[in-house]
């Protein structure tokens, strides 16, 4: 008989285990749950991490490659400002000789080499600035001297006594130029004081 009561009683544990398998799962669905979740919020700090480590180093790989251009267009500059007073005196022994010299084979070899020397600096990117007729801009421009003229505008372009040179848009050397002044004008006279009469 205490076999048959234990019998029961173990079949009575089986039917509660079987009728309440709800209760013995949702605690251990509770924790589960939450690890889950856990494991979600994680998963979002790692690929949030990810985006913006990725967004970096894309703004690192912009920011070297500008900066490399900037060296390299500081590089071509600094050669270049070396150079520019040879093509000075270059043009400036050109334009004094004398026509005969001009003339001749080794005279036209010389304009050849200068008109070569401007076009492979325009391919570079270089460019002259500086031209009378411009308006004057205190970037781009040295005014060395300023002349009073009515006849233009003032802050206008005389003359250009050595030209400037731009690489894209950095300035290599400023031209130097000759600058319309404001006119002289009939007011400029000193006033005379008026006799106070006593």
């Amino acid at each position: 008989m205490q076999q048959n009561d234990r019998e029961e009683q173990e079949q009575e544990t089986g039917r509660q285990a079987i009728e309440q398998p709800n209760q013995e799962v949702e605690p251990t669905a509770a924790p589960m749950e939450e690890r889950i979740e856990e494991e979600r919020r994680r998963a979002d700090s790692y690929l949030d991490l990810l985006q913006r480590t990725q967004a970096d180093f894309v703004n690192y790989r912009r920011r070297a490659g500008q900066e490399r251009s900037e060296e390299r267009l500081i590089a071509q500059s600094v050669l270049l400002s070396q150079l520019l007073p040879v093509l000075d005196d270059l043009e400036r022994a050109l334009q004094s000789a004398p026509p005969e010299i001009s003339a001749q084979p080794w005279g036209q070899g010389l304009t050849l080499i200068a008109r070569r020397l401007t076009t492979l600096l325009n391919q570079l990117g270089v460019r002259q600035i500086g031209a009378p007729g411009e308006p004057f801009d205190t970037h781009w421009h040295e005014a060395i001297m300023t002349e009073p003229r009515a006849d233009v505008p003032e802050g206008t372009i005389l003359s250009v006594t050595q030209p400037g040179y731009a690489l894209r848009e950095r300035l290599i050397r400023p031209a130097q130029v000759s600058v319309a002044g404001a006119p002289p004008s009939s007011n400029d006279a000193p006033v005379q004081p008026e006799n106070s009469k006593s």
